[in-house]
């Protein structure tokens, strides 16, 4: 079995790797270190927003999901949704990106 990043090295690495790309990015919520779910608030514009997850892949790997569908909705859907989810797993983790361009700051090395 490949050891995985933890869930905290993971986040604090994509967040200086965004800072390095002029990307704004912080910890809204301190999950499980080592292995809580990990979730991505995507503010793009006033008025425009979309909440992203990572989920594990069929593959062995990651992969990320857009939980508020194709495009962008309102902070305030957003905002629902995700509490939605941390009542499910409180041990989860949100990061808030700002980004114009809606990078997710954990696939940068992808783009």
């Amino acid at each position: 079995m490949t050891p995985r990043l933890t869930t905290e090295l993971l986040v604090k690495a994509s967040i200086r790797a965004a800072e390095q790309r002029g990307i704004f990015a912080s910890i809204l919520r301190h999950g499980d270190d080592k292995a809580g779910a990990l979730f991505v608030e995507l503010d793009v514009a006033p008025g425009q927003a979309a909440l992203l997850v990572r989920r594990s892949s069929f593959e062995g790997g990651f992969e990320w999901d857009r939980l508020t569908g194709e495009g962008f909705v309102s902070p305030q859907d957003v905002t629902e949704r995700l509490a939605r989810e941390i009542d499910r797993d409180p041990d989860c983790w949100v990061i808030s990106v700002q980004d114009n361009q809606g990078r997710n700051i954990f696939t940068l090395d992808e783009l």
